[in-house]
């Protein structure tokens, strides 16, 4: 099945449709993040599906800032 074929999933974060890779004959996008193994746990725990690469991404871009530290 083609992504234009393949019915839109929901994101449980933000409720956004998108289409999931991991059926797909190629790698799913998400694949081109890295995620820490903290927060794969956590997604893991509060939700039961797939997010969406915009939020995979706000999620992972937020974890490095956290990681910082203020100033």
């Amino acid at each position: 099945m083609n992504e234009a074929a393949a019915p839109p999933d929901r994101c449980p974060r933000c409720g956004g449709a998108f289409v999931c890779g991991i059926g797909q004959p190629g790698p799913c996008a998400c694949s081109t993040l890295t995620l820490s193994p903290a927060l794969q746990a956590r997604l893991r725990q509060d939700y039961s599906g797939c997010l969406c690469l915009a939020c995979l991404r706000g999620l992972a871009a937020a974890e490095v800032v956290a990681a910082k530290g203020p100033g």
